[in-house]
């Protein structure tokens, strides 16, 4: 049973506007900090529930075998893992009378997010490269690795002024690279469904791994990049959701 076509909007609606309140506002007492920390932790869980409902969905709209079902289920095993990873953290900031430290349970399921999510872009990615024009895919190799690039120098540059043991930094690192790569990626399949619905999809989720990357990239050092996770979720969902009415639609 699919739910009505208004409700997926109005759950990202209220998402947004929620995420919005949370992180856009300042001010107020304790009691008003604490209710936005609170609403902060169940939007970060919450988004990527979301997300993972709406991969379902579209999933849901393909055949079984059909490669396009496997690139969504994937996705959505990627959302319920970094769902899980940020269960554990909240767990460890809320029940245990302190942050969530990192490396910790949390990285295995974040870092199996964006393995899964690779291996779903990458799925699509794959079968649309050949069929894109040379000069489309000069471009994406090209901007693509600069920006890329650009973004690890960053990373790094960042990372090496602080004292934290080397495999926390390797995660560090990897967390921006791995979402900034999928960009790109999802550019792919976007230039190679360019003029038909399906490329607005990937359009989104380019948007949703850039707001990751950002995310990832000012985490450590800016309180409310968090916004960005949960952007980048309502993005993902958004996508997925717009791919399922896209098909329903033919």
């Amino acid at each position: 049973m699919r739910p009505p076509p208004w409700l997926p909007k109005a759950v990202i609606g209220l998402m947004a506007g929620a995420a919005g309140i949370t992180y856009g506002l300042d001010g107020g007492g304790a009691h008003v900090q604490a209710a936005r920390a609170a609403v902060g932790s169940t939007l970060q869980l919450l988004a990527p529930l979301v997300a993972g409902f709406g991969c379902l969905m579209a999933a849901a709209a393909y055949a079984r075998g059909d490669r396009e079902r496997a690139v969504w289920v994937i996705a959505a095993w990627a959302t319920l893992a970094w769902a899980a990873g940020r269960a554990i953290s909240a767990a460890g900031r809320w029940g245990g009378g302190g942050a969530a430290y990192s490396p910790s349970a949390a990285d295995a399921f974040y870092v199996a997010f964006f393995v899964l999510l690779s291996a779903a872009v990458w799925m699509e990615a794959r079968l649309v490269w050949p069929v894109l024009e040379p000069r489309i895919r000069r471009n994406l190799v090209v901007y693509g690795g600069l920006i890329w690039g650009s973004v690890v120098v960053a990373t790094l540059a960042l990372l090496a002024r602080g004292e934290a043991p080397v495999f926390q930094k390797m995660l560090a690192a990897f967390y921006p690279a791995a979402a900034m790569l999928l960009v790109p990626a999802c550019l792919v399949p976007a230039a190679g469904f360019s003029g038909g619905t399906s490329a607005y999809t990937w359009l989104t989720l380019a948007m949703a791994a850039l707001c990751m990357a950002g995310a990832s990239l000012l985490h450590p050092i800016v309180h409310r990049a968090d916004a960005l996770w949960v952007a980048g979720f309502i993005f993902l969902a958004a996508g997925a959701f717009w791919q399922r009415a896209a098909l329903e639609e033919v």
